[in-house]
């Protein structure tokens, strides 16, 4: 069996840098003190690590940019807004330059015009032309999460284990004393709405249950959620509810209040997406954060392993961290009387006890909220 050429990847975790580092290092540019330098250099030599000409030549001879695509529509949300800061420093980190690339029209699959050396593209599927365009313009691509009906002509990808991120929800969910638990569920049309599906139908079954759960957009309107969630609520077993499409905790919570459900005692409430207005609600949302921006930047750390040469893990399995909040707590809620439920309202910041937080992956903002899992 032909051993396996080392990597960028082998590179840094022998010398006990980021990979950032290592290229600094061997492209000889400004960055890394002398001893970072030659601890790098000691690494690649011991490894048989040698730099791919072409791949280089690719790199630092041509564009030096990278092509991020984001789903259309998705500039709204705070999660690619994190996700997209994160590329860009990654990139600016390597000395190179971020190209956010247009959405075309929905029969319009040419190649981007976008002079690029590679591609990131999150949240993807074959359905939209823009990732049919960019599968097809024979650069390396690397997605954040698998992209559906193409994950095989991407050179790598970084992916949330949504099956057992879903599950441990849901877990959480049962462990406060829900018995039947609802879903407002994305459209099926991307890998990760798909797997969140499943697993919840999955958990429900394991337990003799029927799902209950209702779809709405990607993106969603104030009335979306709350059509959805009303209608959920008329069941009247339904004693908790995971709302998944990013944006739905606040609508939600409002339905809630005009059923005259209280959140975090008779009605708990969970978001599968988590963002900075979810801390400031009352009562506070749980939910997980994803931290896009060290996804963003773990994409350009593996596009910049596939320039290197071909990685020998193509997947990047990253767990979310659960952040327990007032939502799921059976805290009673602040101003609530008995038989009320309390309004839903945005409060300033304020200092929270809990467990240390740990990190999943890479450098990124901690939160103050208690973290499980």
């Amino acid at each position: 069996m032909t051993p396996r050429k080392p990597t960028l990847h082998d590179v840094a975790a022998a010398a006990g840098v980021s990979i950032a580092a290592v290229s600094f290092a061997l492209r000889d540019k400004p960055g890394v003190s002398p001893e970072t330098k030659e601890r790098v250099l000691a690494a690649a030599r011991e490894l048989g690590y040698t730099v791919n000409l072409p791949a280089r030549s690719l790199r630092t001879s041509r564009y030096g940019a990278i092509g991020l695509y984001l789903p259309p529509g998705s500039t709204r949300l705070p999660y690619y807004t994190e996700f997209a800061f994160g590329v860009v420093d990654a990139a600016d980190r390597l000395g190179l330059s971020v190209i956010l690339l247009p959405h075309r029209d929905t029969d319009d699959d040419s190649p981007p015009t976008a002079f690029v050396d590679g591609y990131i593209v999150v949240d993807a599927t074959t359905e939209d032309a823009g990732i049919r365009g960019i599968l097809d313009a024979g650069r390396p691509v690397v997605s954040g999460e698998h992209v559906l009906g193409g994950d095989e002509r991407v050179s790598g990808s970084v992916v949330y284990d949504h099956v057992t991120a879903t599950t441990r929800l849901l877990d959480h969910l049962s462990a406060a004393g829900a018995h039947r638990i609802a879903a407002v569920l994305p459209p099926d049309g991307t890998a990760w709405s798909r797997d969140v599906a499943d697993a919840y139908a999955a958990w429900t079954a394991g337990r003799g249950d029927d799902p209950l759960s209702r779809r709405i957009g990607f993106i969603p309107t104030a009335a979306e959620v709350a059509a959805a969630v009303d209608d959920l609520l008329t069941i009247a077993e339904v004693d908790a509810i995971v709302v998944v499409p990013s944006g739905s905790a606040a609508p939600a919570l409002d339905s809630a209040h005009r059923a005259g459900r209280r959140v975090g005692e008779d009605l708990l409430l969970a978001a599968y997406v988590d963002e900075p207005l979810h801390g400031l609600l009352t009562p506070s949302v749980t939910s997980f954060d994803l931290e896009p921006r060290d996804v963003g930047a773990a994409c350009v750390a593996l596009l910049a392993e596939v320039w290197d040469a071909d990685p020998h893990d193509r997947v990047r399995a990253i767990q979310p961290r659960l952040l327990v909040r007032d939502s799921t707590s059976r805290v009673r809620c602040r101003g609530a009387g008995p038989g009320l439920a309390a309004p839903v309202r945005v409060r300033g910041p304020r200092r929270r006890s809990g467990s240390p937080v740990r990190r999943v992956a890479g450098p990124g903002r901690r939160s103050t909220e208690t973290a499980s899992g």
